[in-house]
Parts: structure tokens; sequence; C-alpha cells
């Protein structure tokens, strides 16, 4: 079964905390399971399968949750001998019979293929690859949904260099107080020689009110594509300072020193330099746009362990997770085992670059947190014999025999997508714990499989099926007006002092993690 997520990333206390600690029982609760008679599997504690350790009989259940509708799964059909024309139409209408969320997001599908089917037939007629791979991604970028993607075996053909290949000296960042400020100014650059500091108002960009411009930018080379409309507004604030080698930007900034001014700027090759400096909201710096295998070259850059664990000053216990796999389960336990045999008397759960993948894994994570029994989802899929949506699968977060109860702090961002949002919902879900960032969660939380091979070894995915709550009704994935995820219960500021120390390598957010675990000592 693939599961919500496609992406294949001193201590000190004092026996006066003992309490806060799960070394009691958790609560007896009267919660009882949704009945589910057409489940293929029913979890009623998704941890059972993480805690005997045993991957084949695990593989086994998944499997069996589809079997009421295996007899009517078809193959995922591969297009890559058709015409891009031919093929282009034939996974245009599996997606719009198939994808889950058609409705709550308004998808317009006749209106998109009216869209962009030209512009398949003008770079099938020029035999250009870049324009095809671009408008393939135009395409599945017009829906706002992170688990719509397309992956390909033989690179961009070159189209994202010529898109936003060259920088222009600068980053900016839209402030709380909805100015928008130069945050970064590359050493040695025309912006330097100019007198562009940090700190400075960018007021226009090329003509346009810079919140107009920001809102017009194109974000199609983001990586982990967003699916909020928050999440959207963060990735054009990082390519509108993008463009190609060569072209030239107007600028209308305001400095103390100079007050207001027009600048004008030429892009240059600078190593995809000012987008990495815009990750710093991540914690560190990182190359998320300019590698070459969004799927596998962005996470080593982060961390080579499927789990990260230290102590955090104060005694803190630190706990970074980057996807939900199957060996993820055991180093977390230990983890977890550990801070509650050194009485932490806190935990930071960091899921900024969690990147989905088992379902059942995130609710059992959860359990480590929750005080009392809470359903987690019916799991639906597309049956294509039915011509419908059908539920397959049903799962309940348990509290483990022995739980912590301590204040608990849960880190996200845009780039916690999937699954990696099902820990967060059920804090939301318990009242447990805070979620403390500058954004929250990407907002995809479906089902997502394969709907076909394309032309130039282009591999489309979708989701074919929605995460239900116990009303059965679509949780978590964004809707049309661009809300969904999870959302932090406290803010980080976005301020001119909080970006400074950004820039400057701090992690800001994990520093009023700390602030908050401090602040709510017992």
């Amino acid at each position: 079964m693939t599961q919500s997520g496609y992406y294949l990333f001193p201590v000190i206390f004092c026996s006066c905390l003992f309490f806060f600690f799960s070394l009691i029982s958790a609560p007896v609760s009267a919660f009882t399971m949704p009945d589910c008679p057409e489940c293929g599997m029913v979890w009623s504690d998704t941890c059972e399968p993480f805690e005997t350790n045993n991957e084949t009989a695990y593989n086994e259940q998944l499997t069996a949750a589809f079997s009421s509708v295996s007899a009517n799964v078809t193959p995922v059909p591969d297009l890559s001998n058709q015409s891009w024309t031919d093929a282009f139409l034939t996974v245009h209408n599996l997606l719009k019979e198939r994808y889950a969320f058609s409705s709550r997001k308004a998808v317009d599908w006749d209106r998109l293929y009216n869209t962009y089917s030209p512009k398949i037939v003008d770079a099938e007629a020029r035999n250009d690859s870049a324009s095809y791979y671009r408008t393939i991604r135009e395409y599945l970028f017009s829906i706002p949904d992170g688990h719509i993607n397309v992956l390909s075996e033989n690179g961009d053909f070159g189209a994202r260099y010529t898109d936003i290949g060259g920088g222009y000296g600068i980053t900016v960042n839209l402030l709380d107080s909805g100015k928008c400020i130069i945050s970064y100014v590359a050493h040695g650059s025309e912006a330097e020689k100019k007198g562009l500091k940090p700190g400075d108002v960018v007021t226009a960009w090329n003509g346009k009110e810079i919140h107009d411009a920001i809102n017009e930018t194109p974000y199609i080379w983001a990586t982990k594509k967003p699916s909020t409309s928050e999440g959207i507004f963060l990735h054009q604030q990082r390519f509108l300072t993008r463009g190609p080698v060569g072209s030239q930007v107007t600028i209308s900034v305001i400095s103390p020193e100079k007050g207001s001014e027009t600048i004008h700027l030429t892009g240059y090759d600078d190593r995809y330099d000012t987008v990495n400096r815009s990750s710093f909201f991540l914690g560190k710096n990182i190359n998320d746009y300019g590698i070459e295998n969004t799927l596998f070259d962005i996470k080593p850059q982060i961390s080579n362990d499927s789990v990260t664990v230290r102590t955090l000053p104060g005694g803190y216990t630190y706990i970074a997770l980057y996807e939900e796999s199957y060996d993820v389960y055991q180093p977390f336990k230990s983890a977890m085992v550990s801070a509650m045999s050194n009485n932490t008397p806190g935990i930071v759960l960091d899921l900024r670059f969690n990147g989905g993948g088992d379902d059942n894994l995130a609710s059992c994570i959860a359990g480590w947190f929750a005080k009392e029994p809470v359903f987690y989802e019916f799991a639906t899929t597309y049956d294509p014999g039915l011509h419908n949506d059908t539920i397959i699968s049903a799962a309940c977060t348990k509290p483990r025999p022995r739980i912590y109860e301590g204040p608990v702090v849960v880190m996200v961002s845009p780039d916690t997508i999937s699954s990696g949002e099902g820990v967060p919902m059920v804090m939301n879900k318990t009242a447990r714990g805070k979620i403390i960032s500058w954004y929250g969660t990407d907002g995809a939380f479906g089902m997502v499989t394969a709907a076909a091979i394309l032309p130039l070894d282009l591999e489309i995915l979708y989701p074919d099926g929605a995460s239900l709550d116990e009303n059965k009704k679509i949780q978590v994935d964004s809707d049309s007006t661009g809300i969904g995820g999870i959302a932090p219960h406290v803010r980080v500021p976005m301020n001119e002092d909080t970006i400074t120390r950004g820039m400057a390598g701090e992690d800001v957010q994990l520093m009023y993690a700390l602030k908050y675990l401090e602040d709510n000592k017992n």
C-alpha cells in the first residue's frame, strides 16, 4: 500500500520533574473504533506492526487492505511510445477520472487541457524537450497539490537553468509587518557594488508593486511542490530574485542612507547561491533548487541518518524525523526510551524536512505522546471497476503502554509533507504539544500512486485516494482557497531581527522552541 507520501527525507534535570514523564501507564479511555465493514484492514493500534519488527508481515497487511479493489486494479500505463500530444491527452483523462481532490480544489480539467494542450502540440512540432517538460510542470503546478508531480529520468532538459539559472545578487523576505526587505546581498555582486544592503526595503519589482510582483512569480521549479497559498507565496518570494542569465530587472528600494532609489540589476550564473541562502527557514542553507535529483540529493545536505537525536541545552531532547519508513521506528523508539529514562524536561520533534511515507508509522509516533486514543484516518482509493472512491482501511492512534507526558514542541515547514503532517495533525486532535514554526505544513495528505509513464521517461504521480476523519470528511489536504495543512500554534515572528539571525546561521525556530519549553517548566 502506498501511504500518504512518495518522496523516496550537558543533561540537566531534577527529580521534581519526575511526574512529567511516561513512567506511568497510559490512561484508560472509552474510545471505540468506528465500524468499517468495507475495510480490508483495521489497525486499532498502529504501533503493533512496527513493534513486532516484521516488515514482511506488515507488507502482507498492507496488501490485504486493497483486497476489496484488487480485482479492479489496473497497471500503470506506459505511454512512452506514444506521441507527446496523445500521451498528454491520455494522462489528462486519467487524472480527470481518478484524482481524489477535483471537487475539493475546484479543478477545471477542461480549462487546463485547453490551456496546455496547444503548448504540448507546439513543443512536439519543434521537438523541443525543454518546452515539453516545462509545460508538463506548468500543467501539474496549476493544481495546488504537492502530490501531483512529475519525476524525470533524464533531468529537466536544460529548462530549469534557462528559467532560473541567473541570480541578481539578493534575496528578499516579506515581514509580518507587510514590508519586503532585502535579506541577503552576495559579496562582489552588482547589487553590492550599487550599494544595496540587508534591511533595505523593496517597494517595486520591474514596475510592479512588490506584493503583486511576488504573487505573479512562477514557482514551477519548486522541488517540494507547495499546496497552500502560504507555501506558494514563500516559494514565490524565493523565485522572485531568479531569472535567466543576462536578464535585467529594475527594483525600487528605500534605504536609510540614500532614501528612495531605482536600481538596475542583471542576472548572472551564481550557481543558485541566492536560493540556497533563502532556505534558512529549514535551520540551515540547503541547495534545494540547483540539485540534479530532487528525490535523493537534498536530504544528505541535512543528515545521513533516518533519525537525528541529540541533547539540547537544558537537557531537552531533540529528535528529527525525515520520513516515515519502516526502519525509522526502532531508532525513534530508542530515542524516546532514552529520553524518558533520563527524565528529559522536554522534547523537540523536528519535522521541518519530513517527506512522508507511511501513515501508520506517523500515527504510531504520535501515540508516544497521546494521553488517550484518537481516530487517525479512513484511507480511500479509487476503484477503477466501480469508478468511485472506496474506503479500504481504518487506523487509530493508541497511546503506548508508557507515554511521554512532558512538554513537547513540534517544528514544521512547507517541506513537511504527506504523512509527515500526521503527527502534528494528531497533536491538534489531542491538544498535546505545541507546533512552533514560521510556516505551516505543505497540505498534501492523500494516498499517492503513479498515473502513467510519458514520453522521455516522465513519470506522473498523483493521489487517487484521500485521508478521511471519523466523520468521513477529507482532512489536512488544502482546498480551493489555498487553506490546508497544519498551522503552527505559535508562529515565530518574521521581522528584521529573526531574519538577520537566520541568515547568520542561527536556527531561530529552534531557539523559540527552547524558550517555550523553558517558559513552561513546572
